[in-house]
């Protein structure tokens, strides 16, 4: 009989597959999407993102198959990307995966607010413009305001935040809808034919071309794993893989186009030398100038909802971990509304914290925002790894599904490399930081620290990997 696991007792089940979509789809289209023409044609020519694309496709796709083959395999997990690493390799490499995963979204949802308000920059003034854009004094004010406005509205109830998600994903897909007619409208075959032909010698090798643009993407896709996340508040279970592989499709199929339609709308060094975002510069060459102003409310649209969207799991990830004792008691207090208060106003104050952080010391903190998104890797990796555990626990075994679990892994490995090493093992100093919190849980439930040699090993491994990177960083050896 499969043990109890977080979420058990959880009494509500609001959140229907088209939540668990706008969840979903929501955590991965933020405001990249928007700047992917330029991005992708300052790293490879146009054959290199055609099959870029197609590497991506089998990579992401395999991925998102592994978390529905968890769910499908063991729907007693209901914590997500959490309880896949925690049931899968212990509670120490469960509760880093929380930890890391936490730490990401709250640092992503940071660099979100600074990219709204220097956004809203180009309307009011006073928010900034240039070098100063969403950093002026305001602009924090505001983005202070911000961040307890979605705090209020997650705490009043799962179910209404999920709403308002919901919205404005549907907002959203409209406005990409728009923009990729609109690219569709003013795409010439001859010019897309001339830059297929055309190389550009400084981007290097169709290899090198490939690995670049892999770099730029691999950021597009975090949040794959948000509808696994609320998957206890699921109606069904079966619609939480459904979910997830419909956002990774539709993802992949909205960055397939703005990537590659701009090749046969204008030359690859024009797309090169647009300015962000440089889906406005596309479009304003096709529609007219005045269509920027569109493509900057569908940003602002786009972010608002990664914003909510990434609140919730933040939010959502200490109740998990709380309410299977990997994090303190505290966090699994909810309120009549099913919604974990205290965990929602720890996310919360630790926004504000990063906030402060960034006003301050604004180059620190666009380090920082490297080194947490690597940490969200991990957990990936730690899915697909517990995907092909299970496929392997099976009396017989199903190669097709081996190979797709083998790929899952393989891909999760690239995108850590590929994310930058060095930013990882920076990392390690901010799970230095958690341990206190995992400290506090298990002597609480008075128990070992670490429960095997393993996690005392891994652990261990953290605290030299830290302190040398510490040390490295304080002679000049190592720079952020």
């Amino acid at each position: 009989m499969a043990a109890k696991t977080p979420g058990s007792g959880v009494d509500v089940k609001d959140l229907t597959f088209f939540a668990l979509f706008s969840l979903t789809f929501g955590s991965m289209m933020g405001s990249g999407v928007f700047d992917i023409p330029q991005n992708i044609a300052n790293r490879s020519g146009a054959v290199a993102v055609v099959l870029h694309w197609f590497i991506v496709a089998a990579g992401m796709i395999a991925l998102a198959w592994s978390f529905v083959y968890i769910s499908n395999k063991r729907p007693d997990i209901k914590s997500g990307i959490y309880g896949y690493a925690k049931f899968g390799f212990g509670d120490y490499v469960g509760f880093t995966s929380a930890w890391g995963y936490y730490l990401n979204a709250l640092l992503g949802n940071a660099s979100y607010l600074i990219y709204v308000f220097a956004t809203l920059g180009n309307f009011f003034p006073i928010f900034g413009k240039g070098p100063t854009a969403g950093a002026t004094f305001p602009a924090f004010l505001c983005e202070s305001l911000l961040i307890w406005i979605v705090m209020g509205l997650i705490i009043k109830g799962v179910k209404e935040a999920s709403i308002v998600n919901v919205m404005i994903t549907t907002v959203k897909l409209v406005a990409l809808a728009v923009l990729i007619l609109v690219f569709i409208y003013g795409f010439k075959t001859s010019i897309f034919v001339h830059n297929m032909s055309t190389t550009d010698p400084h981007l290097g090798s169709m290899l090198e071309q490939i690995k670049a643009t892999m770099l730029v993407t691999v950021w597009d896709f975090l949040g794959i794993e948000a509808a696994c996340i609320y998957a206890i508040y699921a109606k069904s279970m079966k619609d939480v893989g459904k979910a997830t592989m419909l956002a990774v499709i539709v993802v992949l199929l909205i960055d397939t186009l703005l990537s590659v339609l701009p090749f046969g709308i204008l030359t690859t060094s024009t797309v090169q030398a647009l300015n962000t975002p440089s889906t406005a510069g596309v479009m304003a060459s096709v529609v007219g100038p005045l269509s920027a102003d569109f493509i900057r409310v569908a940003v602002l649209i786009c972010v608002v909802g990664a914003l909510l969207a990434w609140n919730m799991l933040a939010t959502n990830i200490l109740f998990l971990s709380a309410q299977d004792r990997t994090m303190p008691r505290f966090l699994t207090k909810v309120n009549k509304g099913g919604v974990p208060v205290n965990a929602a106003l720890m996310a919360g104050f630790t926004l504000q914290f990063m906030m402060i952080c960034a006003y301050f010391s604004q180059a620190v903190y666009l380090n920082m925002i490297m080194i947490a998104t690597s940490l969200v890797l991990v957990p990936y990796l730690l899915a697909a790894m517990f995907s092909v555990k299970l496929i392997l626990q099976e009396k017989k075994i199903y190669y097709y599904e081996l190979i797709k679990g083998s790929l899952a892994v393989i891909y999760s490995i690239w995108m850590i490399y590929a994310g930058g090493l060095k930013y990882l093992a920076i990392s390690t100093v901010m799970y230095l930081i958690g341990i206190v919190f995992f400290h506090k849980a298990r002597k609480e439930e008075n128990r070992k620290l670490f429960e095997n040699r393993f996690e005392v090993v891994l652990f261990s491994t953290i605290v030299v990997v830290a302190i040398t990177c510490v040390y490295a960083w304080h002679s000049g050896v190592l720079e952020l």
